[in-house]
C-alpha cells in the first residue's frame, strides 16, 4: 500500500476565506495529502511570512487561493501573498491558482482592484482554476490536485519509521518493480499485436470523415474584465490524430489527452473570443466538454486507432502506431 503523501502549502489571506480555507484542507485530507500554511491577517506580518516561506520549503506544491482582494501592501510595494508566489517561482515549485470569480465585495478600495487584476494577469501564466462558491472551489481543488500530480509527479513523504526500515532495501526493491513493470508492459504489447482485430489492418481515415467537433468553455478577458466564453469549433478526424499521435506512442491518461486537446484548439479558441467579443486579447482555462472526449474516444477505438490498459490509460494500436511513424518520416 502507498504510504508515501505529498505536502500541499495553501497560501492565503484570513479575511473574507476561513470557510474556503476549510473546504481545501479538507479536499487535499481527502486526496490523502498533507496540507500545510498559514493565512496571512488583514495587516502585514513578517512573521508569518517567514512561517510560511518554511512551509514552503518543505512542500511538494503551492496552492495560491486568491479572494475578493489583494491584500495589504508591504514595504516591498507587493502583498504576502504575492511574495509567497514569487518565491515558489523561483524555487521551481508547481503552482495552482484558484480566483475568486464571483460578486466583489462593495467599498473595496478601487486600488487595491488594480493590483488584483495585475496579480491575476501573473497567475495566469501558470495553471489557474476559477471559482464563485465552496462547491466549484472543491471541485477545483481536486482537479488541480489531479493536474499537478500528473504534469509533475513527486515522491512525496513518508514517516520516519517506515523509512528507516525500508531504506536499506528501497533501492533494490524498485530496480525490481521496475522491470517486472516492463516485462508486463511487453507482455501486454505482444498479446495484443497477436489479438487485436486491428492490428493487420492499414488505417482508413476515409471510413469516417466526419468532423469532430469540439464543445469549449473558457474565460476570456478584456481591459481587465472577465467574461465565460462558450463555443464549438470543428475539426478533421486526420488533424486530431496529428495532435495526439506522438504523446500516444507510450500511454498516457485521460487527463493528459483533454489537456493536449485543450492546448491545441486554444488559439483557436482566442480567435472566436476576439471576433465575438471585440476588444478580447486573452483566453484562459479552456476545457473541453467530457461528452466530446467521449465520443472521440468510442470513435478512435472503433476506427482501430486506440487501445486502453487496465487503467483507462490511452495508446495507439500497432497500426496506427505504424502509421503515425511512416507520416513522421514522410515529412
Amino acid at each position: 500500500m502507498q504510504t508515501n503523501r505529498v505536502m500541499v502549502m495553501v497560501a492565503s489571506f484570513e479575511r473574507h476565506l476561513e470557510a474556503e480555507r476549510k473546504v481545501i484542507y479538507e479536499a487535499i485530507v481527502g486526496q490523502r495529502g498533507l496540507p500545510v500554511g498559514l493565512s496571512f491577517p488583514s495587516m502585514p506580518a513578517n512573521y508569518l511570512l517567514k512561517l510560511n516561506a518554511q512551509c514552503l520549503a518543505d512542500a511538494d506544491y503551492l496552492f495560491l487561493l486568491l479572494g475578493k482582494e489583494y491584500g495589504p501592501v508591504t514595504e516591498k510595494g507587493t502583498s504576502h501573498l504575492h511574495q509567497i508566489y514569487a518565491a515558489a517561482q523561483a524555487a521551481r515549485k508547481p503552482i495552482i491558482s484558484f480566483v475568486y470569480q464571483g460578486e466583489h465585495i462593495m467599498g473595496v478600495d478601487p486600488f487595491d482592484q488594480k493590483r488584483r487584476e495585475g496579480f491575476i494577469a501573473s497567475l495566469q501564466k501558470g495553471d489557474v482554476f476559477y471559482w464563485s462558491n465552496n462547491d466549484e472551489l472543491r471541485d477545483a481543488i481536486e482537479r488541480g490536485l489531479e493536474l499537478v500530480q500528473e504534469n509533475h509527479p513527486s515522491p512525496g513523504w513518508s514517516k520516519a519509521a517506515e523509512v528507516a526500515q525500508t531504506e536499506p532495501n528501497r533501492k533494490v526493491d524498485q530496480d525490481i518493480i521496475g522491470k517486472l513493470k516492463a516485462q508486463i508492459d511487453h507482455l501486454k504489447h505482444k498479446i495484443e499485436k497477436a489479438t487485436s482485430p486491428f492490428q493487420h489492418k492499414a488505417l482508413d481515415f476515409d471510413v469516417d470523415r466526419t468532423p469532430w467537433l469540439a464543445e469549449y468553455s473558457c474565460n476570456a478577458f478584456r481591459e481587465g474584465r472577465l467574461k465565460q466564453f462558450n463555443g464549438t469549433l470543428r475539426y478533421d478526424i486526420t488533424e486530431v490524430f496529428d495532435w495526439l499521435s506522438a504523446a500516444l506512442l507510450s500511454p498516457i491518461s485521460e487527463v493528459r489527452v483533454q489537456a493536449l486537446l485543450a492546448r491545441n484548439i486554444h488559439s483557436d479558441v482566442l480567435n472566436e473570443a476576439k471576433s465575438t467579443w471585440r476588444g478580447c486579447h486573452a483566453v484562459s482555462d479552456v476545457k473541453v466538454d467530457q461528452v466530446c472526449v467521449d465520443k472521440l474516444k468510442k470513435r478512435l477505438r472503433l476506427m482501430g486507432i486506440v487501445v486502453f490498459d487496465d487503467n483507462g490509460r490511452w495508446r495507439l494500436t500497432q497500426a496506427a502506431e505504424t502509421y503515425a511513424l511512416m507520416q513522421s518520416e514522410s515529412r
